[in-house]
């Protein structure tokens, strides 16, 4: 795909084809042929400033994105394009003022006012934020990109049920938005709905790549919940198998700790069953590797469950007492190691 230097509105296409491809050093070439002809082209500028954005050069963009304003001060792009260089290289009280000058100066854009409320939002103003994305809204009712957005401010506002009403309305306007169906899932694990985040969580990954690692870590997050509870539940088994052969030993009735030792096997059995239905095993090899305190947790988990229908179906026996000893004594340790993260997802 070529065209002539001096075609800028060709070069431009070209090179937002290329940005749109994730291809930024093509866009740059492409863009540098035709500012050797025409150095001072705003829009040519931007375009090169937006390929050095793509390949992570931020000083280089806003460089180029403030030449591309000394000529033409009010262009929209250009400007939108310099606040976003000037955020990624951490200046953001300058990329801020540059967000209000770009509203101010195109009131009647809602990219503007969009990129004015995300920097707000970013800088903890969300009720600034709030009258920003709402006039971008106003502008482009349905721009998915906003509707998120104006979501997340709710739920930095506690206003849950606006949040939820805004992802939705996103969701239904595309339904294949990834950043709805993500944002979805975290107001469900808020909830307590931790099984159903999951699957929110794995199909925002599955709807667009840049949301697979997102996806995992939390996954992780909701596995590190559900197998920090299920830990005090090898606990009370460990203790019943240990009860059961003592009780044996001292003549005692050991009816009760068997029926213990085994419903809580069955409910540690119904927790395992359910992460391996809901979590793909592709998913949870990738959470382990990063995790291995959770390794170490199903593994304890795995051994209520073994040590605990044992017991409960043929009573006290002394190689699962001792088991259960082992499985006791590595709980504290776990326990303390464990809650050492305190990871969450807000």
């Amino acid at each position: 795909m070529t065209a002539a230097p001096n075609d800028v509105d060709a070069v431009v296409h070209i090179a937002e084809t290329h940005i749109a491809a994730g291809n930024h050093r093509q866009a740059e070439e492409t863009v540098r042929a035709a500012l050797a002809v025409d150095p001072n082209h705003p829009r040519l500028l931007t375009a090169y400033a937006r390929a050095k954005l793509g390949q992570s050069d931020y000083a280089a963009a806003a460089s180029t994105a403030h030449t591309a304003l000394s000529v033409t001060p009010d262009y929209e792009h250009a400007m939108r394009v310099y606040s976003r260089a000037l955020e990624l290289l951490g200046r953001i009280p300058d990329a801020l003022w540059m967000a209000w000058r770009t509203a101010t100066a195109h009131p009647h854009s809602h990219l503007a006012h969009h990129n004015y409320a995300r920097l707000l939002a970013g800088t903890g103003r969300p009720a600034e934020a709030m009258t920003a994305i709402n006039e971008a809204l106003r502008l482009n009712p349905s721009d998915g990109d906003a509707l998120n957005l104006r979501g997340d401010i709710h739920v930095a506002l506690g206003q849950v049920d606006l949040a939820e009403a805004d992802y939705r309305e996103a969701l239904r306007l595309n339904p294949e938005d990834a950043s709805a169906v993500h944002n979805l899932a975290m107001l469900t694990y808020s909830r307590g709905g931790r099984w159903n985040a999951v699957r929110g969580f794995l199909g925002a990954g599955r709807l667009d790549s840049a949301y697979g690692e997102v996806a995992r870590q939390n996954v992780g997050v909701v596995l590190t919940g559900v197998l920090r509870r299920s830990t005090w539940l090898v606990l009370i088994v460990a203790i019943a198998v240990i009860a059961t052969y003592n009780l044996r030993d001292d003549g005692g009735a050991t009816v009760i700790p068997r029926i213990v030792a085994g419903v809580g096997a069955v409910l540690l059995l119904v927790v395992f069953a359910r992460m391996m239905r809901e979590v793909p095993r592709s998913t949870l090899t990738s959470v382990l590797r990063q995790r291995q305190i959770l390794a170490i947790r199903i593994l304890q988990l795995l051994a209520g469950v073994v040590l605990g229908v044992l017991t409960a179906v043929l009573g006290a026996m002394a190689v699962p007492a001792v088991a259960a000893s082992i499985v006791l004594l590595s709980l504290p340790v776990v326990v303390i190691v464990g809650g050492l993260t305190t990871e969450r997802l807000w």
